[in-house]
């Protein structure tokens, strides 16, 4: 049977108030760690039966998808405007804000998917920017550094892969305002503690992507077409099915209002863009950061290329975990400044930035000691891959514990509402200083891969350093007279 939040309350406060946030953070932690590894799973899925299909239709993917995460974060991120406002909201038991903030959120993911969509048919258009930048980044290096150059033909490609990918984008692409939708559903729900329907819509979605992937990629022949559609229909069964389970389970009671014209009130729709759009651009400086990381390691060959993906992946898998600390810290930091406890905001902020590093600390450990092991079980015929593999896995498991302040610090402040600095954090950290460096070393001084990774882990250390600063000294403590 289910606790009341007065009981939950009163069994909180018979523990010292750090093991109590420990405990809240995880509670809330768990459920979105596992619901966010079923959302990366569709895209998953879909890479593995399309390598069935043919290594074409696999690259193809692949390119595709750079584009559509990165224009599917943007979007997100303005719909996360509402994380604040629906956060803090609970906690001050205000029903009329819990309201309106998810009706302004829908608003604004139909808003958002415009765009997007938009977008989503310059995807030939991205493909061929980037094959234009690698060609000039080519002429660089066969002036600077003729080992760089002499490996660009095959990393700067042709257009043939251009059209499918352009299809598979578009393909999902219909499913575009159901996702935004959707997203505006879950974070309403998350941001009240309430993680389990999402959960279980995830994992229902991964067995609907497996069997539509099926249907459409082998037995009606679509190919590459096939696997976009079957993640486009996924999503709009992800909205459909989970508004069914919040209308049945009435998990809006207490947190809605009817629709009426306050709910299109134009200066509270332009106050979540105010919160969203910063949190889309902190996506997006990350993850193009990361993409621009991937084209460096094309540029150095093969084999380069091979061992950054399988040390990305890994460490994306090992990303999760602080990732569900650090929304959870956006809800438990939200709920507590909506509750005016800033003090106990505050030790929740400390709590969840230690927990951040040191799980992430025990999974660089994990990083070190598999460096050989881990990356045969991606490519077991590529040894070359994997001992190079093998190098950069201790750099990447040094940068872990940054990566682990640096999300949930970055969570904290959207539980804050301050999702500016976070941003401009990640833009000075990537493009600013890690970048720079990465592109110096590697088009200017010949340098490798060892040194794209000690340019990510430099970049990481800037990001948790300014973060963990900014929670310490303008945390939330720092809202109590406001």
């Amino acid at each position: 049977m289910a606790r009341s939040r007065e009981e939950t309350r009163a069994l909180e406060a018979a523990l010292s108030p750090r093991k109590r946030e420990i405990r809240v953070l995880t509670r809330l932690a768990m459920p979105i760690l596992v619901t966010n590894v079923f959302w990366m799973l569709v895209s998953l899925v879909d890479i593995l039966m399309l390598g069935r299909w043919s290594s074409d239709a696999v690259a193809a993917a692949l390119l595709a998808g750079v584009w559509v995460h990165l224009t599917q974060m943007l979007g997100m991120g303005l719909v996360m405007g509402i994380d604040p406002l629906v956060t803090q909201g609970y906690g001050a038991r205000d029903r009329e804000m819990l309201g309106r903030a998810l009706q302004r959120g829908i608003i604004v993911a139909l808003i958002a998917a415009v765009p997007i969509v938009g977008l989503r048919f310059l995807t030939a258009e991205f493909l061929e920017a980037t094959r234009a930048f690698a060609g000039w980044v080519r002429g660089l290096g066969q002036e600077f550094a003729p080992s760089v150059a002499s490996g660009l033909d095959e990393a700067i490609g042709s257009s043939k892969l251009d059209a499918p990918a352009e299809r598979y984008a578009l393909a999902q692409t219909f499913a575009t305002p159901f996702f935004m939708v959707y997203i505006a559903c879950r974070q309403q729900l998350q941001g009240r503690g309430i993680l389990r329907p999402a959960l279980i819509v995830a994992a229902v979605a991964n067995l609907v992507n497996l069997v539509a992937n099926w249907v459409l990629i082998y037995e009606l022949e679509w190919g590459i077409t096939g696997a976009g559609v079957a993640t486009g229909f996924t999503r709009i069964f992800m909205c459909l099915t989970l508004i069914w389970v919040i209308h049945q389970k009435r998990l809006l009671r207490g947190a809605w209002v009817p629709w009426d014209r306050e709910s299109f009130r134009l200066k509270e729709i332009l106050h979540i863009l105010r919160i969203g759009i910063p949190v889309g651009l902190h996506f997006a400086f990350e993850i193009g950061a990361f993409g621009a990381t991937t084209l460096l390691a094309g540029l150095l060959g093969v084999t380069a290329t091979v061992a950054h993906g399988v040390a990305i992946n890994l460490a994306s898998m090992t990303f999760m975990i602080p990732l569900g600390i650090g929304l959870a810290a956006t809800t438990r930091i939200g709920n507590l400044i909506g509750e005016r406890r800033h003090g106990d905001a505050q030790t929740s902020a400390g709590v969840a930035l230690w927990m951040g590093g040191l799980s992430m600390a025990a999974m660089g450990v994990v990083l070190y000691l598999g460096r050989e092991y881990l990356p045969s079980k991606y490519v077991p015929d590529d040894l070359d891959a994997i001992r190079l593999a093998a190098l950069i896995l201790p750099i990447a498991a040094a940068f872990q514990v940054f990566d682990g302040v640096q999300v949930v610090g970055s969570g904290i402040l959207r539980g804050m509402g301050k999702t500016v600095p976070a941003a401009v954090f990640n833009f000075i950290a990537w493009w600013i200083i890690a970048l720079p460096t990465a592109c110096y070393f590697v088009l200017l001084r010949d340098g490798g891969l060892r040194e794209v990774w000690w340019s990510l882990c430099l970049g990481l250390g800037v990001v948790a350093v300014m973060a963990a600063a900014w929670v310490k000294w303008r945390g939330p403590a720092s809202l109590a007279d406001r």
